[in-house]
């Protein structure tokens, strides 16, 4: 192997390496928030017998309400 064969190698495996550190850090910050958003749809239905389906109902309703106070986007006529 040539100088520059051996620094493209060591480059590629610390580039690989830092994408395996990046998606191993974005996989735990996704599995914790999953698992919270278990135990807080868990919590509703034991205690308050709220269950997914009428939380989706709220969400989708509190999104509804939010989009219709933002602008809606005009199409420039083609004149």
């Amino acid at each position: 192997m040539t100088g520059t064969e051996i620094l493209i190698t060591v480059g590629a495996i610390a580039i690989s390496w830092l994408v395996l550190r990046w998606l191993i850090a974005v996989l735990k910050v996704t599995v914790g928030t999953a698992i919270k958003i278990a135990l807080i749809v868990f919590l509703l239905q034991i205690f308050f017998g709220i269950g997914p389906d009428r939380l989706w109902e709220q969400a989708q309703f509190l999104w509804s309400e939010v989009a219709s106070y933002l602008p809606t986007p005009s199409v420039p006529s083609s004149q």
